[in-house]
C-alpha cells in the first residue's frame, strides 16, 4: 500500500516507521509539504492548530482516503483529580 504521512513528529514519524517495516511504501511529508497524488491513503499527523497550514502545502489530496491522527492541543493545566483526565 502507498501511504503518505503528513507530519514527521512523534505520531507521524512513528507510524511511518512501523508501516515501512510492515512492507508499505511510505512518504513522509514535513513542513515543506509535497504531493500525495500517488497515495492510496493519507495520514494527517500534525498538531491541531497546524492542520490548515499543513494541508495547504500538500497537492493531490482530492478523492483520497484520509486518516486524521491530530489532537487538539490545549494549554497545560495542573491535573489533581483521578484519571482519566478530561
Amino acid at each position: 500500500m502507498k501511504i503518505v504521512v503528513i507530519g514527521r513528529g512523534n505520531v507521524g514519524g512513528g507510524l511511518a516507521g512501523l508501516w515501512r517495516e510492515a512492507g508499505h511504501r511510505v512518504t513522509a511529508l514535513g513542513r515543506g509539504g509535497g504531493d500525495a497524488s500517488d497515495a492510496d491513503v493519507v495520514v494527517v499527523a500534525v498538531p491541531g492548530p497546524a492542520i490548515s497550514e499543513a494541508l495547504g502545502k500538500v497537492t493531490g489530496l482530492v478523492g483520497k482516503t484520509v486518516i486524521n491522527a491530530t489532537d487538539a492541543i490545549r494549554p497545560a493545566t495542573r491535573h489533581t483529580g483521578p484519571w482519566p483526565r478530561r
